[in-house]
């Protein structure tokens, strides 16, 4: 045992500065995050889920339109400049909040356009510092590093989340301005990363070019098109699961300040759970001859499966039918430290593969289109089950063969990742 334990540390003897300033960097972005996270699942929870695909397509809408002008950014401009530039636009839109809110607290809907800006602000300050993360970084390095870097942001998702169930739950300005304060820091740690200052402008590219890259990269790489499919389906996944979880809550309290109290509690203590899977088996796992990526990605659909059974046994009243909290706990326990503590890191561990537009367009792309229209899909998905006549515990187990399917693209993936490698 000792031996195994002697072997585990030697992985992590030497942390290069990009490894901490990297895990400073996603410290702060989703300490950000987390401050506000709890509001915008309370407006969630009071819009209901059968309003909220109409939201989620929005969004959708959205994120289709302003990633080709991120594209063209990102071919403009140094990508040095990228992080201030992108986030200091957020910051703006922070500060307009906590204004807006000073002046018209009691407008409901603010609080839905907060609901949709957040949306877009969270996919694509987590997505920026992924596509400058994995420009850092080799495979190897990445399965090694990318769990420790994981859990700097497990632990500024666990602070934030904290201090709303503690402190911050009726206090939104407040968390505005500490978003701000958070985002200005991730900024100055993002800049003591060490990485190539690439310009992927040349004057023989048109804007137009520039603008639709994304699209010809996906179109001419076979394993980016595997991960849209990917993308696509667990964040479909993800939604209608998330659906039936606000459906819990809202059966279990009225009360929004209570909601904002109970998601800052999961908020808090999952990130923990997370934190303790990136710090002690990611790295284990990734590296791992016998589980190693293929494992991460393809059990994901196994889990899930699992999760909505759960669900099932929930309002069948088989499954603590009384405890509504509790389950809505325990699925949080389980599957976002899978999604952050292994399936993430195992996606970007992937990425680094890819060459350098690629990382900062289409996987972008991926993480913010691909999966905001997942994410307007099982909205649907949800609502569709019930208008087809579906009762609270069949429908979960309707979602259960597009789990299955995950399983199988998961599979997909590794056998495109290995058979590159090994060329």
């Amino acid at each position: 045992m000792l031996k195994g334990f002697n072997s585990y540390f030697n992985n992590f003897s030497f942390f290069s500065r990009n490894t901490v300033f990297s895990g400073l960097f996603f410290f702060f972005v989703l300490f950000s995050l987390f401050v506000l996270r709890p509001f915008r699942n309370t407006i969630a929870a009071n819009i209901g889920t059968s309003d909220l695909p109409f939201y989620l397509l929005i969004i959708v809408i959205v994120m289709l339109l302003v990633n080709p002008i991120y594209s063209l950014i990102v071919s403009k401009i140094r990508l040095t400049k990228l992080v201030p530039y992108i986030y200091g636009f957020f910051i703006i839109c922070l500060c307009c909040f906590y204004l807006v809110y000073n002046y018209f607290p009691e407008i409901s809907a603010i609080k839905t356009f907060f609901y949709v800006w957040y949306n877009i602000f969270n996919f694509f300050v987590v997505a920026i510092f992924w596509a400058m993360t994995v420009n850092s970084f080799d495979i190897e390095d990445g399965k090694k590093f990318f769990g420790i870097i994981s859990g700097f942001g497990s632990l500024g998702a666990s602070c934030g989340g904290a201090l709303v169930d503690g402190f911050l739950y009726d206090k939104e300005n407040l968390s505005l301005l500490i978003a701000v304060l958070s985002l200005l820091l991730a900024i100055f740690f993002s800049s003591r990363v060490q990485r190539e200052d690439n310009f992927f402008g040349t004057s023989a590219d048109n804007s137009l070019s520039n603008t639709l890259e994304q699209f010809s990269q996906i179109r001419t790489n076979p394993l980016i098109q595997q991960f849209v499919i990917y993308a696509f389906v667990w964040t479909c996944l993800s939604t209608a699961l998330w659906f039936f979880q606000l459906e819990i809550i809202n059966n279990y309290t009225d009360d929004s300040a209570e909601k904002t109290r109970i998601f800052g509690r999961a908020d808090s203590i999952v990130p923990l759970v997370t934190l303790f899977i990136q710090i002690l088996l990611t790295a284990s796992i990734l590296r791992s001859s016998f589980l190693g990526i293929k494992f991460v990605l393809s059990a994901y659909g196994l889990i899930f499966a699992l999760a909505f059974l759960a669900v099932s046994g929930y309002f069948s009243d088989i499954l603590l039918g009384s405890s509504a909290v509790l389950i809505f706990l325990i699925l949080q326990a389980v599957m976002r430290p899978f999604e952050y503590g292994l399936n993430k890191p195992a996606r970007e561990a992937v990425y680094t593969t890819l060459n350098s537009k690629e990382k900062y367009k289409s996987t972008v792309f991926i993480d913010t289109f691909t999966n905001r229209f997942g994410d307007a899909s099982g909205g649907l998905l949800f609502n569709l089950m019930f208008s087809f006549g579906l009762v609270a515990y069949a429908a979960p187990l309707a979602i259960i063969p597009l789990a299955i399917y995950l399983t199988y693209l998961g599979f997909g993936i590794s056998k495109s990742v290995n058979k590159a490698n090994s060329m």
